[in-house]
């Protein structure tokens, strides 16, 4: 079942939008084809990948800072001042963990691996949020069920949702705790043959007679991914 027209996140994580109907007809209203009708949020993300003792990977802090437009949806959903620009004590408390409670089978869209091998994490932990300058700007942990050693292999990590419903960036390079040893490299989508997947996507399902794209948008958002590879040991040439 599509998830409703709100905070992709949210949804997977409190099951109530009041706001969604109006969210969903300023989209059907403003935007002329389905195309450009994703994404609807935009994300920028940051990562912190935390070494144990023996150097393996154990876990990843994951932060999250909202849009302008999905902040503003949030709060008001919460009961907060949508136009509020920073959040008192009370209200910060309000916040914190508001996209951390998620349902079964949701990921985080987060999709770390290490060669061909997916790398498994635990739910999200320590969940808190803050307010900056109108937008929300949240973190959580995860865990690494099984450490992994970075030396061994690199690391790949990529943020994003399957539906392309929200929209990603890696704002940064990762930050590193317990190694100093390790160094990231971004690597940007094709953005011409990922559109070009779209379109063969979209055209497909309009072939098949199925005309409310919305509810059945393609999951193509794997093309439109940003990729973060983490290398860890002595740097080649160094």
């Amino acid at each position: 079942m599509p998830q409703p027209p709100y905070s992709r996140i949210l949804a997977r994580a409190v099951p109530r939008f009041p706001l969604a109907a109006a969210l969903s007809l300023s989209f059907v209203t403003f935007v002329p084809a389905p195309v450009q009708a994703h994404p609807h949020e935009f994300i920028d993300t940051r990562l912190t990948l935390h070494f144990g003792e023996a150097g393996k990977l154990e876990g990843v802090g994951v932060e999250w800072r909202y849009d302008a437009f999905t902040s503003m949806l949030i709060l008001a959903d919460l009961g907060l001042d949508p136009a509020a620009e920073t959040l008192d004590e009370a209200d910060a408390a309000t916040l914190s963990g508001f996209d951390t409670n998620w349902v079964e089978g949701y990921n985080g869209d987060l999709w770390p691996a290490q060669g061909e091998t997916e790398i498994v994490l635990g739910g999200p932990e320590e969940g808190r949020a803050r307010l900056e300058a109108g937008e929300i700007v949240s973190h959580h942990w995860r865990r690494v069920l099984n450490p992994v050693d970075p030396a061994a292999m690199p690391l790949s990590i990529r943020v994003f949702d399957p539906e392309y419903f929200i929209a990603y960036t890696i704002a940064d390079h990762a930050r590193f705790e317990g190694r100093d040893d390790c160094r990231s490299r971004l690597f940007g989508p094709d953005l011409d043959q990922a559109n070009e997947r779209l379109q063969a996507a979209l055209d497909e399902l309009y072939a098949g007679g199925i005309t409310d794209i919305e509810a059945n948008f393609p999951a193509v958002g794997a093309h439109f991914a940003e990729e973060l590879v983490i290398e860890c040991g002595p740097a080649i040439g160094g």
